[in-house]
């Protein structure tokens, strides 16, 4: 019989497994995967994507159906998912920004929320109102002093917005999107990427596509292509 206990050792044995995932921040301007083996905690296989690579200021589509380890890779890119072997390289001057489908937000006055996560009073409230009225929360706008538990008051798409408007005030050299327009209806996320487009012309932009509409935004696609034993296979293009 297999404990919690067991289970817990076994993955904290696997985490420190020197064959694990490693991401290295390297000279250059290219995101590289080498022989890249994504797995579960148990050791399950989950994603191959054996070796691919994206320039800075390419605009790349992840797609496949739900469960396929997008999620996941980009944990791994993030550093976050050491399950499974091979290696990452990332440009070490790159300012990446993760946006997932639900954006964290601190109950904490608005100027916060959307600053995070830098600290309150990093951007000026006139970039901050310009972020928010472009991605069209204009009624946030003047509410900057207000604090509110904002994950409660605002809706999922409004709280996608506000994770856009982040990005616009972060100004990432490398994005990261999770899903992070799938509340939005295809009109608004149309003008959602024609915005990080304008405001963001020289960011890398790497969005997972659970929906046809969003690999348009794009120039490459990398397809994770499902495979009879539970696992997929990246495919870049």
């Amino acid at each position: 019989m297999i404990t919690f206990t067991d289970a817990l050792d076994s993955s904290r044995a696997r985490v420190t497994d020197p064959k694990n995932i490693t991401v290295e921040k390297i000279v250059g301007d290219a995101l590289r995967l080498t022989d890249l083996h994504l797995e579960l905690p148990n050791g399950r296989p989950l994603l191959d994507g054996d070796n691919a690579s994206i320039a800075a200021g390419d605009r790349v589509a992840v797609i496949g159906p739900s469960g396929a380890g997008q999620t996941t890779l980009f944990r791994a890119i993030a550093g976050r998912w050491p399950f499974g072997r091979g290696r990452i390289e990332i440009p070490a001057r790159a300012r990446t920004m993760f946006l997932s489908p639900q954006p964290y937000l601190p109950i904490a006055t608005l100027r916060a929320a959307v600053s995070y996560p830098a600290e309150e009073g990093t951007f000026p409230d006139s970039k901050i109102r310009d972020a928010l009225r472009r991605v069209e929360l204009y009624a946030l706008a003047d509410r900057l002093d207000q604090i509110d538990h904002w994950e409660k008051t605002l809706s999922d798409g409004e709280q996608q917005r506000l994770g856009l408007a982040r990005a616009l005030l972060h100004e990432p050299t490398w994005l990261f999107l999770d899903d992070a327009t799938a509340a939005l209806d295809e009109e608004a996320e149309q003008k959602a990427y024609t915005v990080l487009t304008e405001q963001l012309p020289h960011a890398t932009v790497v969005s997972i596509a659970h929906r046809p509409s969003v690999a348009r935004y794009h120039t490459r696609r990398w397809t994770l292509v499902p495979r009879g034993d539970g696992s997929a296979e990246l495919e870049a293009a």
